[in-house]
Parts: C-alpha cells; sequence; structure tokens
C-alpha cells in the first residue's frame, strides 16, 4: 500500500472509529466509569455496576462493529480485571466475532488454492479495469475454486470478522473450509497505527499509571492477530493437538487436509456435533452434563500440565460433542504454551493452596512474578495470601479461580503474560462447566491431578501422569505398573550411586552383589510390566530383590 493510499484508508477509519464512539457516546461514560473507584459486587448486582454493565454493553457493541482488532483488544481487556472494573471484564468475555457474511464472488482475492492463467498483452495489464470486469474475473476465480472440491456450498455456515467457514466435500468427505476475509491484514495495521496514536487518551481514560505498560498490552494483540492471520499457523496448532491426544479415546481435534491449506485457507474434517453452549439448555440427564464437564477439565489439565500446549479460547462454541460422547475443540487461531520452568512454579504455587501453607504460596507467587522478596511488602502479601488460600479451600460452590492480577498490580508484580492468558483460559472453562453442571467444583476434579503432578515433577518418565491426567477410565493395572516403574527407576538409581561407591574399594570385583540386585530389579520390573503370563515372576523377583535391598542395608550398618 502506497503512502497516499495508506494516509487516505486510514482517515477513512479514523472517521469510522470517531463516528462509532460518538454513535455510543463512550468518551465521557468511560472515563467515568474507568475513573470511579468502589467496592464491587462480584455478580455485578449493586448499582454502580448495573450502571457500569450498561456502558459495558455499548463497548461491547462497538468493538464488534468496528471489527477484529477491536474484537481482539476487548478479548485482551476481560484478561486485565486490574484494570478495569469487572461489569467489563465480564462483558468483553462476551465478545461475539459474527459479521455481515461477504458475498464468495468477493472472496477470490483470498482463494490462493485456485489458479486462474489468463494471456493478457503489457497494454491490457496497465489498462484500468471496469467493475464489470474485476466481477468477471472473481468470478472465474471463485468457479475454479469451487472446481477443487466434489461439492461446495458457497454459503457460509459461519462468519467472523477474520474469516468465514463454508462446508463442502473432498474425496468422499464432509469437509470445513475456512477463508480469510480480504484486505484484512491492511485494514488490522491501519486499526494498530490508530491504536498507537490513541495511547495518550487510553491512558488517560483507564487512569493506569506506571504499572501498566501500555505498549506490551498493544503488541500482545498485535501478536495475536499476526498469528490469525495466516492459517498456515493454526494448521501447526491443529497437527500438534491432534498429536497431543492420538491416545485419549473422548476427547478429538479435527483432521486437516494439509494439501489443500495455505495462507488463506484452511480445510478440515468437518465435525458432526453440538456446540457445548447449545448443551447447556438441552433436556439430557445431569449425570451426562456432568460427564461431559469432567471430560472438559480432564482435557484441559493434560494440555496445560502434560503438553504445555493450550488452547486459549475454549468457550461454549469452540468446544463440539459428538454423538459418541467425545469432546471436539475447533478453532485453535490463538493457543497458548508454557515452558517447564512456568509449569514447575505454578505447580508448587497450587500445592502450597491446596495444603494451606501460606508462606509457601507467598514464595511461590514471588517465583512466578520473578519479584524479589525485598521489593515487596511481603508481611502484608502473606495476609492477602492468607485470604486466598481461605476463599479456594472453603469458599461456597461456583466460580472457585481466583484473579491473581489483582493481587500482582497491587505488589507491583508483574505476572508472565502467559500465567494470565493462562488464568483467562481456565475461568471460560470454569465458567461453560458451571452453566452445564451449577454443582461443579473445578478443585475437586484439579486438584487430585495437579497434587500427583507435583509430586511426579522429578519423575525420569512421568508415565503414571500420562495415565492420570488421561480423560479415559481409569485403569488400576496400569496405574500399578506406572507406580512400579517409578520405583523401580529410583531403586535403580540408588543402587547405581551405592556402586559407585563400592567399586573404589573392589575394582577387581567384576560381578558385584551391587550389580546382581540392580540387573535382578531391572529384569524383574520389565516381566512384571510386560511378562503377561509370568507376571507373578517379576512380582516374585521384584519382592526379593526389595527383600535382598533390606538385608544388605542393615548388614552394611
Amino acid at each position: 500500500m502506497t503512502n497516499s493510499l495508506w494516509m487516505l484508508g486510514k482517515t477513512k477509519r479514523y472517521l469510522e472509529v470517531t463516528r462509532v464512539l460518538f454513535k455510543y457516546n463512550l468518551i465521557p461514560e468511560l472515563y467515568h466509569d474507568l475513573r470511579t473507584e468502589y467496592i464491587s459486587n462480584p455478580d455485578c448486582t449493586c448499582t454502580f455496576d448495573l450502571e457500569n454493565r450498561e456502558t459495558a454493553v455499548k463497548l461491547r457493541q462497538a468493538f464488534e462493529e468496528l471489527g477484529p482488532t477491536f474484537i481482539k483488544m476487548g478479548q485482551t481487556m476481560s484478561k486485565r480485571p486490574d484494570l478495569v472494573p469487572q461489569p467489563y471484564v465480564i462483558e468483553m468475555a462476551n465478545l461475539q466475532d459474527r459479521v455481515k457474511p461477504v458475498p464468495f464472488e468477493e472472496m477470490a482475492e483470498s482463494l490462493d488454492l485456485a489458479c486462474v492463467c489468463e494471456y493478457q498483452t503489457r497494454e491490457e495489464r496497465k489498462r484500468k479495469k471496469s467493475e464489470e470486469e474485476l466481477k468477471a474475473a472473481r468470478e472465474r476465480k471463485a468457479k475454479a475454486f469451487i472446481d477443487i472440491f466434489d461439492s461446495f456450498d458457497p454459503e457460509p455456515i459461519a462468519c467472523g470478522s477474520i474469516a468465514q467457514v463454508y462446508k463442502g466435500i473432498l474425496e468422499g468427505k464432509p469437509v470445513a473450509v475456512k477463508i480469510l476475509r480480504p484486505h484484512l491484514i491492511d485494514i488490522i495495521n491501519i486499526d494498530l497505527s490508530i491504536l498507537d496514536d490513541f495511547k495518550p487518551v487510553m491512558k488517560k481514560v483507564m487512569g493506569v499509571g506506571k504499572n501498566f505498560d501500555i505498549d506490551a498490552f498493544l503488541l500482545e494483540i498485535r501478536e495475536m492477530l499476526t498469528r490469525e492471520v495466516d492459517l498456515r499457523i493454526e494448521a501447526v496448532n491443529m497437527r500438534r493437538f491432534e498429536d497431543n491426544f492420538k491416545n485419549v479415546k473422548n476427547v478429538s481435534v479435527p483432521t486437516i487436509y494439509p494439501d489443500y491449506c495455505s495462507a488463506n485457507v484452511l480445510t478440515m474434517e468437518f465435525i458432526q456435533g453440538t456446540q457445548v453452549k447449545d448443551i447447556i439448555d438441552m433436556p439430557l440427564p445431569q449425570s451426562k452434563k456432568s460427564e461431559y464437564t469432567r471430560t472438559i477439565t480432564k482435557s484441559y489439565l493434560k494440555q496445560v500440565y502434560i503438553d504445555g500446549f493450550y488452547h486459549a479460547d475454549p468457550h461454549g462454541g469452540n468446544m463440539l460433542v459428538e454423538e459418541n460422547d467425545t469432546v471436539s475443540f475447533i478453532d485453535f487461531g490463538a493457543v497458548g504454551s508454557i515452558d517447564d520452568e512456568l509449569k514447575r512454579n505454578m505447580l508448587e504455587f497450587y500445592y502450597a493452596i491446596n495444603n494451606r501453607d501460606v508462606e509457601r504460596a507467598t514464595q511461590g507467587f514471588l517465583k512466578i512474578g520473578g519479584a524479589d522478596s525485598r521489593d515487596v511488602d511481603v508481611r502484608r502479601l502473606r495476609k492477602d495470601m492468607d485470604e486466598l488460600i481461605a476463599n479456594q479451600n472453603y469458599g461456597l460452590e461456583g466460580r472457585q479461580s481466583d484473579n491473581y492480577a489483582k493481587l500482582g498490580l497491587k505488589y507491583d508484580i508483574r505476572l508472565p503474560g502467559e500465567f494470565s492468558t493462562l488464568q483467562r483460559a481456565i475461568l471460560l472453562i470454569e465458567g461453560v462447566c458451571l452453566e452445564l453442571d451449577p454443582r461443579y467444583n473445578i478443585k475437586s476434579i484439579a486438584i487430585p491431578v495437579l497434587m500427583d503432578a507435583y509430586k511426579k515433577l522429578n519423575t525420569p518418565k512421568g508415565a503414571a501422569l500420562h495415565i492420570e491426567f488421561s480423560s479415559e477410565p481409569v485403569d488400576e493395572k496400569a496405574e500399578m505398573r506406572a507406580a512400579i516403574r517409578e520405583v523401580a527407576d529410583k531403586m535403580e538409581g540408588m543402587g547405581d550411586r551405592f556402586l559407585e561407591v563400592r567399586q573404589k574399594d573392589k575394582r577387581r570385583e567384576v560381578f558385584s552383589k551391587e550389580i546382581f540386585l540392580a540387573v535382578l530389579l531391572v529384569v524383574s520390573a520389565y516381566i512384571l510390566l510386560y511378562g503377561e503370563v509370568f507376571y507373578w515372576v517379576g512380582l516374585a523377583g521384584f519382592g526379593g530383590a526389595i527383600l535382598i535391598a533390606v538385608i544388605a542395608s542393615l548388614k552394611g550398618k
């Protein structure tokens, strides 16, 4: 886009943004609502909350009207209850990315799977085309795209500000085809430039100070949009999720067709199912709905604490339930990841909260935020942490996930972006499950798994962790085998260390008692795990090895 076109486009967009802001009278109302401090009711039932909710609804409607950049800004705001009142957090989480569909012929510039070769002379290429000629060219490209499929319905089944989804038949199977809307990147770049110009106004309206990094806030929006306007990234995310869940029977991810994917087009398996948000009001047995909540929660725990790679927008429209009760996750434009260090710190933090260990939880929170205790009023933080732990352990039924962002802001502890993104995702999961089952308590499902994950942080293979996070029915024999494998690994390590000490004094002994014991342990464990009918032989050998180790240890004393 040339400079003149850029400035023209930016000017037109400025006028459009200004028109929408005035339409909803947002500037004065936002200034009043976001700068007024008052005690808020979590259920948003007090007078101030109800007034704020009215303005929050207007802001949501304005963002939906302005398109993808502003929708992403609203979704990012929903993760920052430390900056905006609770009514805005709730309303921004309800942003609907639905817009008027673009006719299929106008999607032609995004149909990069199709190739229409037409010879034109240099003069013809330079000549400005009439609207009729441009329309005819778009129609030819649209037809070439449709011809790729066995059949293709040009009427979209879903419309968003970033892409439209169509249904077709490919290789005899139903497929969903996601196509980016044309000229999307130009619009987003103009919007981001306008938001950059609005930074001083945003800081003034929101009343934030040095604790709020507005550049980081806008960078997060930019990165989210950058990932979503290249459908090849979403294809990679889907294949990665599919691989992570290949051994889990009741959780699935649509299979993609890589030969029919590009930067603008994503072709995937069409999932026949019902959106979880629609199941909420369906006349199903409560036991069935409760089963769905367990599947959703366990699958999400696996994404976070085993895979370290999770769906970052798991609302009720992005999860489908198939006829066989399989839960399928869709729309992988927004994902998150956490590294092993953050995963470990979070597990230690949750472990301390569950054990009501205020001191350990306080230190764990400082570790997550990378904060130095000398720069924080630890005594006050410890008191607030005690209240948080009390609520987490003794709170009534309903939403249990606490908002740690407010605590971080209060003590100027900058929590990593991954932590905040994950907290919002878990709140979405919790919200969906509470609607399915009003008695749902995420703690009852999550805590046993988190505790076990914490205990197994130092296991060499983590086999038991995988089994217990799986949403498949519990296999007691498999769990026992995994536990035995863990013990065997630890016993073998102890034997190796003991052997190293003994070998200093007995270098000439080729087959020592310690080598024999280690070999016996390993062989017995192997037979125990894989021996099938000779299972009892491994059990006897394993028990004998432990007995020998105990006797040798007593004699050594």
